[in-house]
Parts: structure tokens; sequence; C-alpha cells
């Protein structure tokens, strides 16, 4: 799994056997997603050794944010605003902490979400963007000579994005709302953020469809290193690679193109609460559905 903010929450995944299994973007390579087909005004993104070439501006609501990796490491491009005193490295080494706490300034935080890139890849994602600087910031396995520029976002965004979503996920109180059954293949993916934390999911592809409470019981044993007999496990249930969709704050939401293959999954968020280091997942934040051809 790629390294990025929060994903310190993480932590005990990766120290886990996951059949060698990464965390996929959730929006194909560039030039093949159906976000491209939107006709929003683009703020395309390159990241290479050298730094960040972005447009110094762009007009507020939906961005279709197209990001270039030309570096050999995985790599997210990040929109925030951080708060007053907070630095870009600051921002930087929340994936560097030990217990998996968020540091407490992440309250103030305004993350709108990231497009998440493989090595000498690309991804979309669309970011619905308030008017005022943002910093965007890369962050992953490569080393870069600047990690952040900033992005001045002009105008006022519309009521209404005007985007239709085949399928609507919302982060809410330490739980998913999202439909018991999800169609099959390349579709939009709309989130929103309704609750006073940061959020993100991944998405597990597993052997059979669980229950929440067998995915919590199975998340809180995996934690504890105690695993649940014939119950849901990260070593054993998942059955390919995981999907992540963005971590955003509070009020923010972004459209993305998700394409799963007929089956059964569970969306957990292994986010902390700022000032914690306690997995939502662990709060109940979690949903399984299925996968079905339409």
């Amino acid at each position: 799994m790629d390294r990025r903010q929060f994903s310190l929450s993480l932590a005990c995944l990766l120290a886990m056997p996951l059949a060698g299994a990464r965390a996929q973007p959730a929006s194909p390579e560039t030039g093949t997603s159906l976000l491209d087909g939107l006709g929003l005004p683009v703020l395309e993104v390159t990241v290479s050794p050298e730094g960040i070439d972005a447009p110094a501006e762009i007009a507020a609501g939906p961005v279709l944010l197209i990001a270039h990796n030309e570096t050999d490491g995985g790599m997210t491009v990040d929109l925030t605003q951080l708060p007053e005193g907070v630095t870009v490295d600051d921002y930087l080494t929340i994936a560097d902490s030990e217990d998996g706490s968020i540091p407490g300034w992440a309250a103030d935080l305004v993350l709108a979400g990231y497009a998440s890139t493989p090595p000498m890849g690309g991804s979309s994602i669309v970011l619905n963007l308030a008017a005022g600087t943002w910093t965007l910031i890369a962050d992953g396995d490569a080393e870069l000579a600047e990690t952040s520029v900033s992005v001045t976002v002009t105008g006022e965004a519309p009521a209404d994005a005007g985007i239709v979503a085949d399928v609507e996920l919302e982060y809410g109180e330490y739980a998913f709302q999202l439909p018991a059954t999800v169609p099959a293949g390349p579709k939009i993916w709309h989130v929103t953020n309704i609750h006073t934390v940061p959020h993100h999911a991944i998405v597990f592809p597993v052997d059979r469809l669980y229950t929440a409470e067998e995915a919590q019981s199975g998340a809180m044993a995996a934690f504890s290193g105690t695993p649940v007999a014939n119950g849901f496990s990260i070593e054993t249930s998942v059955v390919g690679p995981p999907t992540e969709l963005s971590v955003i704050t509070a009020g923010q939401e972004f459209w993305v193109e998700v394409d799963l293959t007929p089956g059964f999954y569970v969306a957990l968020c292994f986010v902390a609460d700022p000032g914690t280091s306690m997995p939502h997942a662990m709060q109940g934040m979690i949903a399984p559905f299925e996968v079905t051809e339409d």
C-alpha cells in the first residue's frame, strides 16, 4: 500500500500478510476515465523529481484533477488547506507516526481529496473546490526537490455540481451509508463526508458476504493479534487487491471512477480521529456489500 497522509492508520495492515496485494487507486489511468467525459475544468498536475508543475489558478466548483506521476515511486497529489502555523513538512510527517496517532491540529485541516498514482502512471478524481488558496502536496515514495505549490481558486462554486453518479457513498458518524448492492464495472461513485472528522474507505474483495459485526470482530482481532475462527480476517478472507477511496475532511465531496467485478466486498475506515490512534473501523465504520452485474 502506498505511503500517504493518514495511511499511518493502516500500519497494522502493512504488517499482515495480504497476499502481496496493494491498495489500488479507484480511478484508472488518465485518458480512460468516465470522468474525462464530464466536460469539467481541468487541473492537470505533473509530479517529477524536480517537483510539481500545476496551474496557478482555477475556477471554484467541480474540477477534474488529472495527476501524472513521472517518478519511480507511488505518489498522491493532495489538495489541502493547512491550519495556521502548520507547514507542509508537518503534513508530510503524519504518515511517520509509530503508534498510528493523528496530530490534534488535523482537526482544523481541510482536505478536498487526492489522486493516487502508481509509479510512472496517472489517475484522476473530481474535487469540489471552494474559493481560496489551496496547497497541492505530492506525497509518496520518491524524493522530490519540491513537494508543494499553491493554487488559487477563484469565484463561487455552483450550488449544484450537476454530476450524475451511479453510486452514492456517504462518510457518516463512524458509519458508511452505501447501498447493499452496487453495479459492477466502471461506474462513477460520489463520496461525501457529512461527519466532523476525516474519513476514507478501503474496499476489500472478500470470499463471502460478511455481516458488519463479523467484519468488525475480525478487524479488532487483527489489531489485537487474536484471530476469530471461521470469521472475517484480512489475512484469509481477502481475495484480491483492495481499492482505496480518498480521505476527505468534514463537508468535502468527490467523484471517482470505481471498477469492481461481481462478488462480495467490505469497506472499512482505518483513519483515526485527530489526537487519537483508534481506527474508525473499531467503532463500527464498516459496510459489507455485494457487486452484481447490471
